[in-house]
Order: structure tokens, then sequence, then C-alpha cells
């Protein structure tokens, strides 16, 4: 059988299902195993189908009804595919990049991969969330970081990106945690919003405002500005003038520029 009639008579045995829209796969169950009566449109079932079809799988060596939660390839259920249902092998993973923590070697340009569970018993003093990857690869580059680092052993948490690492996952990784957070962004309204957003925030890492606003104007990205203008205007607004988001915010306004983070100057 094929993993998706499995997983039919799996849903049918578990709901006890009277009746279900003919699909493909409900023509095939019925038609090839002999589960269901075709009416017009839809497919019907009696309980003589139900035990039948847990029988089937049964003797298939399939479990008979699907497991309640998404399982790991390890935890897969007897007789099927362990990548059938699986979650992602990486699906509770983070990338991240040690900074000066006693212990801890990294080789320079590249990062580590572990479970979020792992990464908060590392000791660090200071957890530096970063938007983008190639950044986190080039932090050397990035002298004036250091300076909202302050010596202390630090651990650079990528948030994450679609098909990459689950952005969900970091984000309970710092809602977890308990020690202060940097916020290293892109400097566009997005990343401030963000920024803005991150618990226990002691800081907005950006270049020095000289810099800032030549390399922005170097870069001429004004989409960067515009893209998010619209969607962080309201929630940017709100927050005081005097605090290091609000002062960006009246920079970036005022220069109707943005930055990304790999073109942050050194």
């Amino acid at each position: 059988m094929s993993p998706q009639a499995v997983k039919f008579l799996q849903r049918l045995v578990t709901d006890a299902r009277t009746e279900c829209r003919l699909g493909e796969v409900a023509r095939t169950v019925s038609t090839t195993e002999g589960i269901g009566t075709i009416k017009g449109s839809r497919v019907m079932f009696t309980a003589e189908d139900h035990a039948s079809a847990a029988h089937m799988l049964r003797a298939r060596g399939y479990e008979v009804t699907a497991p309640a939660a998404p399982f790991t390839r390890s935890e897969a259920p007897a007789g099927g595919s362990e990548k059938t249902g699986a979650l992602r092998v990486s699906h509770d993973l983070v990338a991240l990049v040690p900074l000066a923590i006693p212990g801890i070697r990294m080789p320079p340009d590249g990062f580590m991969s572990l479970r979020a569970e792992a990464a908060l018993q590392m000791p660090y003093e200071v957890l530096i969330v970063c938007e983008n990857l190639e950044p986190m690869l080039n932090l050397g580059r990035y002298g004036w970081l250091s300076g909202f680092v302050k010596g202390r052993p630090a651990l650079v948490l990528f948030r994450g990106a679609p098909g990459l690492y689950r952005t969900d996952v970091a984000t309970e990784l710092v809602r977890r945690d308990h020690r202060p957070t940097l916020a290293f962004f892109d400097f566009d309204p997005k990343g401030l919003s963000m920024a803005a957003s991150l618990p226990r925030r002691e800081a907005l890492c950006l270049p020095g405002a000289a810099e800032l606003e030549a390399a922005a104007r170097a870069t001429r990205r004004v989409d960067l500005f515009f893209n998010s203008f619209a969607t962080s205007r309201g929630h940017l607004d709100r927050l005081a003038q005097a605090s290091d988001i609000g002062v960006a915010w009246e920079r970036m306004q005022s220069l109707e520029l943005g930055l990304n983070q790999e073109q942050f100057p050194g």
C-alpha cells in the first residue's frame, strides 16, 4: 500500500468515519482493497469496513492508528517508511556561533547547529539574536560589535528563515532564556520592529551614526525602507523617541533609506 493509503485507512479506523469524498486515494482503497462502497461522488463505510481496515493494517505490519502527534524518524510507527509523516531531522535545531565561551572553540567563518535545549545549557552571559545567516559567518568584520558585547561570553543565535532553521524554535529559545539579549538586525523598519519586540533587550547593535549613514547613502536601498514602512510604522511610532530604537527610527525616516546587515560597515 502507498503511504497515502496507509494514512487514509488509519484515519478511517481512528475516526470511524461513515463516508468521505470520492478522491483518488478513497477510490483506490475501495476498488483495490475492497474497503468502502462508492456511491456517486461519495464513498460509504460500515463497521465491517472499519474492522477490515484495522485487520489489513495489522496484517501488513502497520500501526492501526496514526501517531497522535508529529514524530521523529526514530519514533516512526512500524511497517512504514521512517520519512513518511516524520518531522524534519532539523526540526528542533538552531544555528549558533559561540563567542569567547569557555571550553568551546569554533573555527572561523562557520557556525554550529544544536538542539535548542542543549544551546540553553551553554555558559554564555548574553544572547545576540542575528537576523541573517551570512553576517553570522562574518562576525569578525564588525569590529564595533565588541562595544555591545563588552567582553562577555556570548552566544549568537540565527533567528531562522523559511527553508533553513525554524523561526519558532529560535523564538522559543529566546523566550525560555533568562539572559540579556542584543538585537542584531537589518537597518530597516521591519528589523527595528523585530528588535523592539526582543525580550530582555539590552541594546540595538548598529554601527556608529556617521558610518551607518554613509553606508546607507552609498547603497541607496530605498526599497528596504519602503517595503516594510507601512506595516511597521505604527509599532515604531509608539516607542519612546529617546530609546535606542526611537533614535534609529528617526534617523531612518530622515534618510528614507535602509541598510541590510551584509552591507554594514566594519
